[in-house]
C-alpha cells in the first residue's frame, strides 16, 4: 500500500516539474502516468490507509492543489498570448475567418 500511495506522490511531482517547465509533451506524459496511480489509488478502501502514510497523502493533495493553479496560470497565459497574436481587438480577433472580415 505504501508502494502506491508513493508512487501517486511521485507521479504528482512529475507532473509539477512538467508544469514549471511548460513542456506539453511531458504534461501529457505525466498526465497519463498520475492518471494510472490515480486508479490504483482508488482501488484502495479508505478505511484501509495506514495512518502513517497520512502525511504523505497530505504532501500530494498540497501538490495536486499547486498543480491545480499552475493549470489555470497555464491556461489563462496561452488564451491571453493567443488573444495578442490573433490581433483581438475591440470583442473581435483578426483571423482568416468570413465574419472577421466583415462578410
Amino acid at each position: 500500500m505504501k508502494a502506491i500511495v508513493e508512487s501517486f506522490r511521485n507521479a504528482q511531482d512529475t507532473l509539477f516539474s512538467a508544469l514549471e517547465g511548460h513542456d506539453s509533451d511531458a504534461i501529457f506524459r505525466a498526465s497519463t502516468g498520475l492518471s494510472e496511480a490515480a486508479t490504483r489509488l482508488g482501488a484502495i478502501e479508505a478505511g484501509e490507509i495506514d495512518h502513517d502514510l497520512k502525511p504523505l497523502l497530505c504532501e500530494a493533495d498540497e501538490l495536486m492543489q499547486a498543480s491545480i493553479y499552475r493549470l489555470r496560470f497555464l491556461r489563462d497565459h496561452s488564451s491571453t498570448r493567443l488573444q495578442l497574436l490573433t490581433g483581438f481587438r475591440g470583442g473581435q480577433a483578426n483571423t482568416y475567418s468570413a465574419a472577421a472580415r466583415g462578410r
